[in-house]
């Protein structure tokens, strides 16, 4: 099993959904299969569509600290590939050999966080209007600067009210569960456990739904980590994820 309650094939469907996001580890596939398996190791081979062409990856797991170095070594000889590894979150790495960089957290749906904001009331929303396509952009843009809609048939948006305001949100895809774009919060509102509540009732959201685990992803916008980067990991973290990775694209000097 692969983080205790996923099996490969279980991965290779969270994936390839998770590609609709187009970020530097996971794009639109054209196809996906496990090339090979050892005792603490998965070597999962992708084709990308990317702007009408097909490009090759390498995603190499490892849920062991010492597994790195190995897999460093196994992927170099991929020459023609992006190379994509993925490690536990404490495991040390050269920076040097990387050029992209991003976590990935995943929470059993009875996990245990930190007490939430009681506060805070939350409404969900399977459709939405013009109106309340404004209500998300105004967080997103007063939270991390941009707007990215939902998607229709994909995405559940939960917002989080306080005091009858929206000051919060996120979008569970309910193919995946994974928190697509992350959890937001107007940053006036900030530290005031209304990401927390929100995280509360996505867990009880997909347990609902019949899932096992919640997942988030956060791109960084530099490889050492930004303040806001270092701020969400701070958040996350906080929360007691069940799994806490990181995945890096590797550069041609590796």
């Amino acid at each position: 099993m692969l983080f205790e309650f996923m099996n490969i094939e279980e991965f290779i469907n969270w994936y390839s959904e998770l590609g609709k996001l187009k970020i530097f580890w996971a794009k639109p596939i054209e196809s996906i299969e496990l090339l090979n398996k050892e005792s603490n190791l998965y070597l999962v081979s992708i084709k990308w569509v990317a702007k009408s062409k097909i490009k090759n990856a390498i995603l190499a797991i490892t849920e062991t600290q010492d597994g790195a170095s190995k897999i460093i070594e196994l992927l170099r000889k991929y020459c023609d590939s992006v190379k994509l590894l993925m490690v536990p979150e404490d495991t040390s790495m050269n920076l040097g050999l990387v050029n992209a960089k991003s976590l990935l957290y995943l929470w059993k749906v009875n996990a245990k966080t930190l007490e939430p904001n009681r506060n805070v009331s939350i409404k969900t929303f399977s459709e939405w209007d013009e109106n309340d396509i404004e209500t998300f952009k105004n967080i997103h843009k007063k939270s991390w600067g941009f707007f990215i809609p939902p998607r229709n048939r994909d995405h559940i948006v939960i917002v989080a009210y306080l005091n009858n305001l929206a000051v919060g949100m996120g979008y569970l895809n309910i193919h995946n569960f994974n928190i697509d774009y992350g959890i937001h919060v107007i940053k006036s509102y900030w530290r005031k456990r209304i990401g927390t509540a929100l995280l509360v009732k996505i867990l009880e959201l997909a347990r609902s739904m019949g899932a096992s685990y919640i997942s988030v992803v956060r791109v960084f916008r530099s490889v050492k980590g930004t303040p806001s980067d270092i701020r969400a990991v701070k958040f996350y973290r906080a929360n007691n994820p069940s799994v806490k990775m990181l995945v890096y694209k590797l550069n041609d000097k590796m």
